[in-house]
C-alpha cells in the first residue's frame, strides 16, 4: 500500500472543530493509503509562548526557549490523535524525541540529521496512524531542539523520506504556490507543478508557503511534495524536478529590506559562508576594504547580528537605511543570464520606477526599489515575464 505524509500547519488545526476535519481528511485518506501525519502548534500558540519567553529575559538561542516553545505541538499531536480514534482510526502521538529526531544543537534553528523510523514503521504495519509533532527534534546531549520558523515543513519531508512516502502533501489556508502572493496582487496564478530549485528560490526570497530548509531537504533526499488546502479541496500544486521550459516561474517579495554595513578584519568569506549555512538571504551592495554592506530581509535582522556577533574579525555591525520603506521582489526563473538582468531592470525603469539595487543568484532576478511602487513594479513584471498564463 502507497504511504503519504500529511502535515497540517497551525491555521488547519486552530480549532477543535478543525481538528475534527483534519482527522477527517486523514481518515479518507487512508482508504487508499498508509498515513503518517504531522503537525503544527494550533495558530497563534507559539508566539505566545515566545512571547512568554522574552518577558522572562529569554531569548532565543537558548536551550529553554526550545523547551518552552515545542510545546505547542504536543498539545495539537495529543488532540488530533484523540479526534482520529473517535472516527474509528487507531492512532498514536509522537513528540520529536520519541521518534526519534535527532538534530544538531544549533537551538531556535536546529536542522535535522536523522531520522528513525522503525516506530512509525512498525506502527504503519499495524495499521496504526502516527501523530508526530513537527518543528522540534532532540540533539546528541538529549535536548529538546526547534526547527526554526515554519519547521513543521522540515519535519514532514524528513519523515516522507525516512519511511520511503510516496508524496509528502503539506496543508495549510493556502491552496497551492501562486505565480505570487495571491493577498498582494489579484491576478496571481495557481501553478500546478514548480521545480525544487525555484520553490526554493522563492521560500528564500519572500514567499511564505514552505520553509526554505524544507525544500533543500526535499531536493537533496528527491522527496516529491504537494502544496494543498486544507479547506479548498483541489490539485494543489506539486514540487519536483523540471517541470516546464518556461523561463519565469513566478515573484518572491520581501517587504521592509534592511541595508547592513559590516566591518570586519579580512573575514568575508567566513561572514558569507556563516550567514548562508543559516539561511539568511541577501545581496551584495559593496565589498572590499574590510567593509561589507548587504541587502537582507529585516526580520531575520536579530538573527544575522547574533551569527555575526560570534565571529571573531567581526569589528562593528551598522544598520543603515540609505533609502527608508524598501521592499525587495525577485523574478524567479531558470537559466538566467546577464540578459535577463538587464532585461528586467529596464522593464522596470521604463514605467519610472527607480531601482536600487539588482542582482543575479542561480535561480533569481532580485531588484530593491522603494515599497510605494511596489504594486506596480509586481503588475509589470507579471505581465511581461509571461507569468499570467500556463
Amino acid at each position: 500500500m502507497a504511504r503519504i505524509v500529511q502535515k497540517f500547519g497551525g491555521t488547519s488545526v486552530a480549532t477543535l472543530e478543525r481538528i475534527k476535519h483534519v482527522a477527517e481528511i486523514i481518515a479518507k485518506t487512508r482508504e487508499i493509503a498508509d498515513v503518517v501525519a504531522v503537525v503544527s502548534a494550533m495558530a497563534g500558540v507559539t508566539n505566545k509562548f515566545v512571547n512568554y519567553v522574552y518577558d522572562l529575559g529569554g531569548r532565543e538561542g537558548d536551550p529553554e526557549y526550545d523547551f518552552v516553545v515545542s510545546s505547542g505541538e504536543i498539545v495539537t499531536a495529543g488532540l488530533l490523535a484523540t479526534a482520529l480514534k473517535s472516527l474509528g482510526v487507531v492512532s498514536r502521538s509522537y513528540a520529536g524525541w520519541q521518534v526519534p529526531i535527532i538534530t544538531s544543537n544549533r537551538f531556535g534553528s536546529a536542522f535535522i540529521q536523522s531520522v528513525d523510523p522503525s516506530d512509525l514503521e512498525m506502527d504503519l504495519k499495524k495499521g496504526v496512524v502516527p501523530v508526530v509533532c513537527g518543528f522540534q527534534g532532540i540533539d546528541e546531549n538529549n535536548r529538546i531542539t526547534t526547527l526554526g520558523r515554519g519547521g513543521s515543513d522540515l519535519t514532514a519531508v524528513a519523515i516522507s523520506d525516512a519511511v520511503k512516502a510516496e508524496r509528502c502533501d503539506i496543508y495549510s489556508d493556502v491552496d497551492g504556490v501562486y505565480t505570487v502572493d495571491p493577498n498582494l496582487y489579484a491576478k496571481a496564478r495557481r501553478l500546478r507543478s514548480i521545480s525544487y530549485n525555484e520553490m526554493l528560490e522563492m521560500s528564500a526570497f519572500g514567499a511564505k508557503v514552505l520553509q526554505e530548509q524544507s525544500v533543500a531537504y526535499a531536493l537533496e533526499k528527491n522527496v516529491k511534495v504537494r502544496v494543498a488546502s486544507t479547506f479548498v479541496e483541489n490539485d494543489g500544486t506539486i514540487i519536483c524536478h523540471n517541470v516546464t521550459d518556461k523561463k519565469f516561474c513566478g515573484l518572491a517579495v520581501q517587504h521592509n529590506v534592511v541595508q547592513v554595513k559590516i566591518f570586519h578584519n579580512n573575514v568575508e568569506k567566513v561572514i558569507q559562508n556563516e550567514l548562508s549555512s543559516h539561511f539568511i538571504r541577501y545581496d551584495v551592495l559593496q565589498s572590499g576594504d574590510g567593509k561589507f554592506s548587504i541587502i537582507m530581509d529585516r526580520k531575520r535582522l536579530a538573527t544575522a547580528r547574533q551569527i555575526l556577533s560570534s565571529i571573531e574579525g567581526v569589528i562593528n555591525i551598522k544598520q543603515e537605511m540609505v533609502r527608508r520603506h524598501c521592499s525587495r521582489i525577485s523574478v524567479i526563473g531558470r537559466d538566467l543570464n546577464n540578459d535577463d538582468v538587464n532585461e528586467i531592470r529596464s522593464l522596470v525603469n521604463a514605467s519610472g520606477i527607480e531601482v536600487f539595487c539588482c542582482s543575479k543568484s542561480r535561480y533569481g532576478i532580485n531588484l530593491v526599489l522603494l515599497t510605494e511602487h511596489l504594486l506596480k513594479a509586481v503588475d509589470i513584471l507579471h505581465r511581461n515575464c509571461g507569468l499570467e498564463n500556463e
